[in-house]
């Protein structure tokens, strides 16, 4: 699936964005919870139009009528009444986005353990963050307590640097690209390791006075990954949560 903007293809993330920005460019109301509530299958369609097409499109739709419905019946219709509910604190924003939230209650199972990665939600607080700039709504006390954002790439430019090793059998099922079904063991387990990596890296280029936030560091090697794609591709699994 890519998108044409402002004469540039974009896919994935950025092609995300650049579908949101153009909606908003020609009139969709996507900072209307109202409308987001009442969004319909043709509007999202026409939102997200592009070559090829989009997977999970109906978990979409049900995730945005989701905001738009609990922003209206929670928050007065208002995003930043949600975020102003958490005081000021990263990990008090994280944990109301997945109670009030379906799509962003981001857990898994695994050996009877609860695994809450909450991905979605500590990339909101950390987008909130970077777009404001640290001030205002994007102020926030205890940002160093946001893990990295467990999701395709960040695993795949890891083990691109070495960082993360699979077992063979793993690396081979990631390499022929079959599907790792959401909330398997082999797909927990890449997530989690994903997190553990990161922070062992934050340390590492902490004691080489390299001061640096989980998520920051997450940031430069996503960012890294758009422009020098690993050869080998990224996990596949089918799921909301990332």
């Amino acid at each position: 699936w890519r998108v044409t903007y402002r004469g540039r293809v974009h896919s994935g993330y950025r092609g995300l964005v650049s579908a949101l920005r153009r909606a908003l460019e020609v009139g969709c109301p996507l900072d209307d919870a109202a409308y987001l509530a009442n969004l319909s299958a043709d509007d999202l369609e026409f939102i997200l139009r592009g070559e090829g097409r989009l997977p999970l499109l109906r978990e979409r739709l049900e995730n945005l009528r989701e905001v738009g419905r609990v922003l209206l019946e929670r928050y007065g219709g208002r995003g930043e009444r949600l975020v102003e509910a958490a005081r000021g604190s990263a990990v008090a924003l994280v944990r109301l986005l997945a109670a009030e939230f379906r799509s962003f209650d981001d857990r898994a199972r695994y050996d009877g353990l609860e695994v809450p990665f909450f991905k979605r939600a500590q990339l909101c607080v950390a987008d909130l963050y970077g777009a404001y700039g640290g001030q205002g709504l994007g102020a926030f006390a205890d940002l160093d307590r946001l893990t990295a954002f467990a999701d395709y790439e960040l695993p795949r430019v890891l083990r691109h640097l070495g960082i993360l090793r699979y077992g063979p059998e793993l690396a081979a099922a990631v390499d022929g690209g079959r599907l790792l079904p959401a909330g398997s063991p082999e797909e927990v387990e890449i997530r989690a390791a994903t997190v553990v990596a990161v922070e062992r890296l934050r340390r590492a280029l902490a004691e080489r006075g390299v001061p640096l936030r989980a998520f920051e560091v997450d940031w430069i090697l996503w960012n890294w990954c758009q422009e020098h794609p690993p050869a080998a591709p990224p996990h596949r699994t089918l799921t909301i949560y990332y």
